[in-house]
């Protein structure tokens, strides 16, 4: 993937991601420590982080890091407050951590309903209010990392779409309540990206399905969304507020969801 954006652009900035440690959260890290941001990362696994870590210490850049569970609010407030409080500022939240499985809505129990409604929106609001002061000090950006297809619907996905669409309407919100203090809010959805946690939550047939349904015949790569996360932190996109960026090769637009997860029987 060609970087497009100039080195730097992002100097003396303090940018929090979760769901460092791998996948998408790894990219968006390194990117934007390659960018001259100072990254505070979390992630539930240390060993992960670390490994972040080194590679953006080989890189040259900057990267604090906590083992922290996003569901515990105690914990992500007091990790948020650790990010903030050495500049007086956070200037970019990514809520990248999240999770999800494939089931039909029949086939959800009401702990598996609640348990991902819990990470991947109560934990993504609770983890913005508590930045609320940082960002006001930087006027600062949040950035969700959301999915494709939210406003539409996606078979096999009724919790995360559920939740998704949950954290699209939060982010709307908090884009018109906090923009007098000059906070944007906006949402990234992704298409198929083919990380260790979605194979683990797909499968490989899934995953098939998944690009075939993609007009533009491909994966989304973690670099592409953490290059359009930086952009969202710079001084261009400083109207861009609100939004739900698709980044999927078009497979919002097109017929095929319905292939990616059929009830069964």
């Amino acid at each position: 993937m060609t970087a497009v954006l100039a080195p730097g652009v992002l100097g003396g900035r303090v940018a929090v991601v979760t769901g460092a440690g791998s996948g998408i959260g790894r990219a968006i890290a390194l990117r934007l420590a390659a960018l001259g941001a100072e990254v505070v990362g979390c992630g539930r696994t240390g060993e992960r982080l670390e490994e972040t870590a080194r590679l953006v210490a080989a890189a040259g850049g900057r990267f604090r890091h906590a083992v922290v569970n996003v569901r515990d609010q105690e914990a992500t407030a007091a990790f948020i407050r650790s990010a903030g409080e050495p500049a007086g500022r956070i200037d970019l939240l990514v809520n990248n951590a999240g999770g999800q499985f494939f089931a039909p809505a029949t086939e959800i129990s009401a702990r598996g309903w609640a348990a991902v409604l819990d990470l991947n929106l109560t934990a993504v609001f609770a983890i913005t209010r508590a930045a609320h002061p940082f960002l006001a000090a930087a006027r600062g950006a949040v950035v969700n990392i959301s999915l494709s297809g939210v406003d539409r619907g996606s078979m096999g996905m009724a919790h995360s779409i559920a939740a998704r669409a949950g954290v699209l309407a939060v982010t709307r919100t908090l884009a018109l309540e906090w923009a007098p203090v000059g906070i944007r809010l906006n949402c990234i959805g992704p298409g198929t990206v083919v990380t260790g946690g979605l194979a683990g939550e797909a499968g490989q047939a899934i995953l098939d399905r998944l690009i075939a349904a993609t007009p533009l015949g491909r994966a989304t790569v973690p670099e592409e969304v953490a290059e359009l996360t930086a952009f969202l932190a710079t001084p261009a996109a400083a109207m861009i507020t609100g939004q739900l960026l698709q980044i999927d090769g078009g497979a919002h637009l097109g017929p095929g969801l319905h292939l990616i997860a059929a009830p069964r029987p």
